[in-house]
């Protein structure tokens, strides 16, 4: 059967949107991408974004992105306090340090119900510190005499949201986790004020200034997987970080699919 070709236009994409709504489908960037191909490629060509391309046609993609939340969340909720226990009783303690690798769903589950993976885990009656012992990891936790320490070992040019963005991620999260923020650690940690301003080099971006930058990116088919933005655009990915809290985050603003996000790159990956 020959393929049916569209002439696209604005109005053809917004025309064919609505009639995705009528037919009570989901108009999220996953389902539409997958399912609508050309209707997708039509409306990033014409609107810049699948986001803005919903909107012209009169709905609210909030208002999809929040109901698409609600139905993620719908799908998790099997995953109780009880439960969750039961589970972790059931895995040998010398392997308790590594569900994060080996059972990513229980550990995902236990973060969001008890704040924590050791609080989860101490909740089950074990001794966390005796966990870390049995797995030799040499592990110690992420206080704040221990991120201070940390940036004071750091020389002071290499203090910068670029360069620790790029260089220790993990620093920095736990910086933003214990401090609020990273200028917060280096105040902490006694760094020359002047230093601290000087290490702003991504106080240009405004939440505005990185959504559209994103986009752009989508648009020009860039890898916008957390990895390769740290090694090439970390100026993006540390303020992406700073004003939302997580790459992550900063995609969904956008109106992207972090998951497709990382689709894309396990395609391109495996086409090599």
């Amino acid at each position: 059967m020959a393929r049916t070709y569209i002439k696209w236009s604005k109005d053809k994409v917004v025309s064919h949107i609505k009639e995705i709504e009528r037919k009570k489908q989901p108009l999220t960037v996953k389902h539409v991408s997958k399912n609508y191909t050309a209707l997708y490629s039509a409306a990033l060509r014409y609107f810049g974004h699948w986001s803005d391309a919903v909107n012209a046609a009169g709905i609210d993609y909030n208002s999809i992105r929040r109901r698409s939340r609600q139905e993620a969340i719908a799908k998790i909720t099997k995953w109780n306090q009880r439960r969750i226990i039961g589970e972790i009783k059931k895995i040998p303690k010398n392997k308790l340090w590594f569900v994060y690798k080996t059972h990513q769903a229980l550990h995902s589950a236990a973060r969001r119900e008890f704040g924590t993976w050791r609080s989860a885990v101490e909740f089950a009656g074990y001794n966390y510190d005796e966990i870390n012992e049995l797995a030799n990891t040499n592990y110690t936790p992420w206080t704040e005499e221990k991120i201070v320490r940390m940036v004071l070992e750091i020389p002071q040019e290499r203090l910068g949201y670029g360069h620790i963005t790029k260089n220790n991620i993990l620093l920095y999260s736990a910086a933003y986790r214990r401090f609020g923020n990273w200028a917060n650690a280096l105040k902490a940690a006694g760094i020359d004020p002047k230093i601290i301003e000087s290490c702003r080099s991504d106080k240009r971006w405004d939440e505005k200034k990185i959504i559209e930058e994103i986009k752009r990116l989508h648009a020009e088919k860039c890898d916008l997987s957390s990895g390769y933005m740290q090694r090439h655009h970390s100026g993006l990915f540390s303020a992406a970080y700073r004003r939302f809290g997580g790459w992550g985050k900063a995609i969904e603003e956008a109106g992207l699919d972090y998951s497709d996000v990382m689709r894309i790159k396990s395609r391109r990956y495996a086409s090599k």
